[in-house]
């Protein structure tokens, strides 16, 4: 009978001395995994804003589709500008501007180009060389990394799930429309598999900050012009 009540004692020992440890460890393990989902979503996020802007600035608006962005991913050509030569401090002195000089290069007028002090003779050319270059969006928006463009629309760890975006127009403060775009998506949906009890505290924590704040992560918005930041910045 006293074997088997110290047996009784060692496993309640060991399971309480457990269930401490996992008071403790289950947090520090729930937190270290959120971090490491929210890096990845967010980078998801700021890789759709990135192709949203490029898009915008091609196409004069933004877009709610992403078929269409991952296809000027694909396909899509971004301009850049190559840059040669610089104008002297004697010339910015003397009231010459980068813009100044440029439409007077554009001209096209050797004569014209000389007489304002803009011919490089060293180069038998313009002092200046701002021309576009287009080259293909992949290239230019993502150079350091390859991503698949088919793959833009999916929230990492979201199981298939697809981020949420929209687009839409706002009136600021000073009477000027401007286009605006959203993209989110729930903490339930990425982290909806970890411990039930620490996602339902930090989901209340989130709603429990003042103002209309979004229990989730998400770039750009619909309510306000906030140029396109996301809401973990």
């Amino acid at each position: 009978m006293k074997v088997v009540a110290r047996v009784l004692l060692v496993a309640a020992i060991i399971l309480l001395v457990f269930l401490c440890w996992k008071s403790i460890q289950g947090p520090i393990d729930f937190n270290a995994e959120v971090k490491r989902r929210d890096n990845a979503v967010i980078q998801r996020l700021v890789d759709i804003r990135t192709t949203q802007v490029a898009y915008r600035a091609q196409k004069g608006t933004y877009t709610a589709d992403f078929n269409e962005l991952a296809e000027f991913i694909k396909n899509g050509k971004v301009a850049s500008v190559a840059r040669s030569g610089d104008l002297t401090e004697e010339q910015l002195e003397a009231g010459m501007t980068e813009a100044k000089a440029m439409s007077i290069i554009r001209t096209g007028n050797e004569k014209a180009i000389r007489a304002a002090g803009l011919w490089d003779e060293t180069k038998n050319a313009p002092q200046l060389m701002r021309d576009s270059i287009f080259a293909p969006a992949a290239e230019v928006l993502f150079p350091n990394r390859k991503i698949n463009p088919d793959s833009l629309a999916y929230v990492p760890y979201g199981k298939g799930a697809k981020f949420e975006m929209a687009v839409d127009s706002l009136i600021t403060a000073s009477g000027y429309p401007v286009q605006v775009f959203e993209v989110k998506t729930p903490y339930t949906v990425y982290l909806g598999d970890l411990d039930k009890k620490l996602l339902s505290q930090k989901i209340q924590e989130v709603l429990d900050r003042p103002g209309d704040r979004y229990p989730g992560l998400m770039v750009g918005s619909l309510k306000v012009a906030n140029n396109n930041a996301g809401n973990w910045e």
